[in-house]
């Protein structure tokens, strides 16, 4: 099957652009020929039958870079004749939409419900805004798809409940995980050496945070969170974002800022409990990579990955983020060892569910629905 993947670009630490790379490599060893349209694609390689298509954009700001790519992106994937073109990017030509950034409509709701005055002036009168809700409600509202992907549960409810888009539109297909890169035995191999070279002791109770974007993923709440703990505790949060806005409320606790980090599940492997107080989150690789690699996963109801979560059995969900309380109590819970362990050994069970294996099962049968549906309407003219 000759298949064309688009989006705007790969970077090491964007979670959505991962995914994507590991859905190339899955489906390229499963014998098909994807081609990448992207700006630029750091894990792309031209060999085999993975081929590279350079979409030019104005990537000088944001607004012009999302725009330009929309535009350009239409006329060169039309033109590949290809068997299945899927975007993974607010575009305007494409056989499936994998809304994995969620809605945006969505984001700025729950970003205006948390804000004061001038930051809903900020929203309004942010053209960028206006650029990504024209472009969504483009896909939606025109039917620029033959069928979206949503994430979750969570993401499919906000595509209906914003755009009215038919239920049968959709299909939920979670993200799967690499199994053996996020993996429990990883402690042995790197626990001592992430420890270290942090200067955190052994016996040192670790929460992880991973994630760029701080504001929206809630790094404040999790640091207020474990300053209400008793105990000492270390958080370390690694990702792209603005640590300096965030040393006024660290009082007590080790708050340690690693930025990002190719080699995340290290990270992982240091870690004993994953804490994720996000605002709005479609899912979250992260919550599946933490899993697998034995952590309990401290979530909240905005993050479609909390449907995937066993309220204290491999984690805990939080009703909302700014709720530091809860969140603070979900991480007193997990300084017991006995508890801990239990819970870490649920959290693996929990990612053994979500493999790439699974993932590109259920992908290959819509891809097969999308081609059967191609078939038809060619026979019948329509």
């Amino acid at each position: 099957m000759k298949i064309a993947l688009v989006r705007k670009k790969y970077t090491f630490h964007g979670g959505a652009e991962g995914f994507s790379q590991m859905l190339i490599d899955q489906l390229a060893r499963e014998g098909h020929e994807v081609h990448i349209h992207a700006i630029s694609w750091e894990g792309a390689s031209p060999a085999g039958s993975v081929f590279f298509h350079e979409v030019p954009a104005f990537t000088f700001n944001s607004f012009l870079r999302d725009l330009t790519f929309a535009l350009s992106s239409r006329p060169r994937v039309a033109e590949g004749n290809y068997d299945i073109i899927q975007s993974h990017d607010k575009t305007l030509f494409q056989d499936i939409y994998r809304a994995g950034d969620g809605c945006h409509i969505e984001w700025l709701r729950q970003r205006w419900m948390r804000t004061g005055i001038f930051g809903r002036m900020s929203i309004l009168c942010n053209p960028y805004h206006w650029l990504i809700l024209g472009l969504e409600r483009s896909i939606f509202r025109k039917h620029r798809y033959r069928k979206i992907i949503a994430i979750s549960e969570l993401v499919k409810g906000n595509i209906i409940e914003h755009y009215h888009v038919p239920e049968e539109d959709i299909v939920v297909i979670y993200n799967g995980v690499d199994l053996e890169r996020f993996h429990p035995a990883n402690r042995e191999r790197f626990r001592n050496e992430v420890r270290m070279q942090y200067d955190i002791p052994e016996t040192a109770r670790v929460f992880l945070f991973v994630g760029s974007g701080f504001e929206r993923k809630g790094v404040r709440y999790l640091i207020e969170a474990a300053e209400l703990l008793d105990s000492p505790v270390t958080l370390l949060i690694v990702g792209k974002g603005p640590d300096d806005k965030y040393r006024d409320i660290i009082k007590k606790q080790r708050v340690i800022f690693c930025g990002p980090q190719r080699q995340i599940e290290r990270y992982y492997a240091a870690a004993d409990a994953f804490v994720f107080p996000t605002r709005y989150e479609p899912f979250g690789n992260v919550h599946l990579e933490a899993l697998a690699s034995g952590l309990p996963v401290i979530t909240t109801r905005n993050s479609g990955a909390s449907e995937i979560i066993g309220e204290g059995e491999s984690g805990f969900v939080v009703p909302e983020p700014e709720d530091s309380a809860a969140i603070a109590d979900s991480m007193r819970k997990l300084l017991d060892d006995a508890l801990l362990r239990t819970m870490g050994s649920e959290a693996r069970k929990t990612a053994e569910k979500f493999t790439m294996t699974r993932f590109v099962r259920e992908i290959m049968r819509l891809y097969s629905d999308i081609m059967e549906e191609k078939t038809a309407r060619k026979r019948s003219g329509t």
